[in-house]
């Protein structure tokens, strides 16, 4: 590198299981002169946290579109600072988050808005205090573990020969790590983030300049999936089996595949109630009961949001269901979601159903996109997703066990118990080498 303290952060283990991009983000101390090394680079951004008290000179970028200064200091806060409540180095590194809360919302939001296919080039004055903070919390955005965090802060006092300095000018792993669990208390990193004000777009583009994300496009399925439509089935059925004196069988209910089996469960009660079955009159009132509870019905938990962030994030958004598109249609009109879906491919426009790929392979080639992550609620409609190719998200509906979608690349309780960006980072990882292979 071009200065003792300048260090690539790429190579890091994450908990996406993909390392961190090389090239991408570039920590250094100051910069007093620009070579062929740095120009060579071909930084999008450089990023400058010193303030104004300590410039003695111009940068050597002064002028350059690519060069900022945001100084990391508020003066007006640091006014206002008590050195005497802040012994430690591990106490001015709290209190800075909070101070300069102001601050350090525009240096993320520079960040974030950087060129994505050029390097960042972050510095302070020494690189390890205002550039160690703001590392460390980018770092730990993607889940780098934080003994590598403080692996890499702690490097900074050794190439800078501090090892025996004053406290105040050492890079100690305890130092960061003490001060990443203060981060914890205020709701994590994210939520720090989030507290500057900075948008799920903002916040996913940070996430992304250090780990490869190439996620297309999501595609849901529908029946039990985007809306608990499966629930008002079964009490359907089981209010005109209750309706004929009987109780309903559930071990034998489900079918192993998609399709529609709606006469053979008229077959089947018909059986058990004998000659006094009226199929038509039956029909009517199940239909008239379930009628009544899709009067209120709407998206299970989370799935809204999945599908306004994966907007904001500029992936495509499409439904691939085993149903007539009529039924699908029906739905999505009277919640007003049918905007919500750059395609919607339905049981009408293939052959077989799932767990056969067939209807996914559709949806694939509408989008223009070789691979997605799909997210389905049963074990059939896993296998249909991994058989063309995708990365299977599974959220049972109440009637699946997790245990049956245990195939799928990721299994959750419900959409709301993980932000959609958290998914594209994992799914990513299996998306670049489904591409390439």
């Amino acid at each position: 590198m071009w200065s003792p303290n300048a260090r690539d952060v790429g190579g890091l283990p994450t908990r996406y299981g993909v390392p961190t991009r090389a090239g991408a983000l570039i920590r250094s101390e100051c910069l007093d002169a620009v070579g062929p090394e740095f120009e060579a680079l071909g930084a999008g951004l450089v990023l400058d946290l010193r303030s104004d008290w300590e410039i003695r000179q111009a940068h050597p970028l002064d002028g350059v579109a690519t060069y900022q200064r945001i100084p990391w200091i508020d003066p007006e806060a640091e006014a206002r600072r008590v050195p005497e409540d802040e012994p430690r180095l591990v106490d001015v590194y709290r209190n800075s988050l909070n101070r300069n809360a102001a601050h350090i919302a525009r240096i993320f939001a520079a960040i974030a808005d950087a060129p994505p296919d050029q390097p960042v080039v972050v510095h302070c004055k020494a690189g390890k205090d205002r550039t160690g903070l703001t590392v460390a919390l980018l770092l730990d955005l993607v889940g780098v573990p934080r003994s590598e965090i403080a692996a890499d802060y702690a490097i900074s006092e050794v190439n800078l020969g501090m090892q025996d300095g004053p406290e105040f000018t050492r890079t100690r792993p305890e130092t960061i790590l003490a001060s990443l669990e203060h981060v914890d208390t205020l709701g994590g990193v994210r939520s720090y983030l989030e507290s500057l004000g900075l948008s799920t777009a903002q916040l996913h583009r940070l996430a992304t300049r250090l780990l490869p994300v190439d996620v297309p496009a999501i595609v849901f399925d529908f029946d039990g999936l985007l809306m608990d439509t499966e629930t008002t089935m079964v009490e359907s059925w089981q209010a005109e089996w209750a309706y004929h004196g009987l109780e309903l069988d559930m071990t034998t209910f489900w079918p192993g595949h998609g399709g529609d089996i709606t006469e053979e469960r008229y077959a089947v009660l018909a059986a058990a109630v004998g000659d006094r079955f009226d199929r038509a009159e039956s029909h009517a009132r199940r239909l008239a009961h379930r009628q009544r509870l899709h009067d209120e019905l709407d998206f299970r938990p989370g799935i809204r949001s999945w599908i306004a962030d994966a907007r904001e994030l500029g992936l495509q958004v499409a439904i691939a269901s085993s149903s007539a598109r009529s039924w699908v249609m029906g739905h999505l009109e009277r919640v007003g979601a049918v905007g919500l879906f750059d395609h919607i491919v339905t049981g009408d426009e293939v052959p077989t159903h799932k767990p056969d790929p067939a209807i996914y392979e559709l949806a694939l080639r509408r989008l223009g996109v070789p691979w997605a992550i799909a997210v389905e609620d049963t074990a059939h409609g896993v296998a249909a997703a991994q058989a063309a190719g995708m990365y299977a998200v599974a959220v049972p509906n109440p009637y699946v066990t997790p245990a049956a979608v245990a195939a799928a690349d990721l299994v959750l309780g419900s959409a709301d118990q993980l932000l959609l960006s958290e998914l594209l980072l994992s799914a990513g990882s299996k998306g670049s080498t489904l591409v390439t292979e």
